[in-house]
């Protein structure tokens, strides 16, 4: 028996005046399937797993969201304002002129569009769940996480409203750096808010998380304090050793001094497998 750490492939070079066929292409062969100029859906582990019977995701154990049911989508298709150390996306890609104009309708019938061909495949599987496949058919659930931070799109309050329209639930993960969005969406409420906390102090958080713009660490904090506006809200941990995995009478602080529903830790760690001889 041997333990072997699963590698990425080497990242393709990619320019900021990349035309966006190259990208599409480059994504593509990683499993994500394009909506439109800047979002997304990708399949991930926990539905292609359930469908066949096995695991589902915490979001099935800790809330009751079919897994089989869920969408893993982005409107920023790889596009973030931090370059977390941690971060197991692209973090190499900046484009400059970026422009998401994309309509919220469109982008919302594009993910349910993209994630029914994703799946339609598997009718054709004999060890697949069939009435699970059947469900996974009717998508209930948006989970608004896949790469890239949300807010950044500007017309996320309006898609947030479309996706609600069809009677489907939606998390949504920021890194708490849009501030002004968080506000709006206070009148446009996700089902889950989460607002990631990846450091305990300042200092780490612009060591660990690279941030490209001024003011990063400040606008977490007043995030942060507008979760006590969501009716269900969570503040996550990202730790990492030797990184951010540390201090926690400083996350206590933090935690103890704002409002919100739900704490979730999370740990980064590199990705094993055992080849069994």
């Amino acid at each position: 028996m041997k333990l072997v750490v699963l590698q990425e492939p080497p990242k393709q070079k990619i320019l900021e005046n990349e035309s966006l066929e190259i990208r599409r292409k480059y994504l593509a062969k990683q499993g994500y399937r394009i909506v439109g100029n800047h979002s997304a859906i990708k399949l991930c582990h926990f539905c292609k797993s359930s469908i066949k019977g096995n695991e589902s995701c915490y979001k099935h154990t800790f809330y009751g969201i079919n897994s089989w049911q869920c969408i893993q989508a982005s409107v920023t298709l790889d596009i973030c304002n931090l370059r977390c150390t941690w971060c197991w996306r692209d973090i190499d890609y900046n484009p400059k002129k970026i422009k998401f104009l994309d309509n919220p309708k469109d982008i919302v019938e594009g993910f349910i569009r993209e994630q029914r061909n994703a799946l339609i495949g598997y009718y054709g599987y004999d060890k697949v769940i069939k009435e699970k496949l059947d469900e996974s058919m009717k998508p209930k659930h948006v989970a608004l996480s896949l790469t890239g931070d949300a807010c950044m799109y500007p017309r996320l309050p309006e898609l947030i409203n479309e996706i609600h329209k069809k009677d489907m639930t939606i998390f949504l993960v920021t890194n708490g750096t849009f501030t002004e969005m968080v506000k709006k969406l206070i009148d446009s409420q996700p089902t889950q808010m989460y607002i990631t906390l990846p450091a305990p102090d300042e200092e780490t958080f612009n060591q660990a998380c690279r941030p490209l713009g001024k003011n990063g660490w400040k606008r977490i904090m007043g995030s942060i304090n507008l979760l006590k506006h969501f009716n269900r809200s969570v503040i996550r941990l990202t730790l990492a050793k030797e990184l951010n995995f540390k201090d926690p009478e400083k996350y206590a602080e933090i935690i103890n001094a704002n409002e919100f529903k739900f704490l979730e830790l999370k740990s980064a760690m590199p990705l094993v497998t055992q080849d069994i001889d």
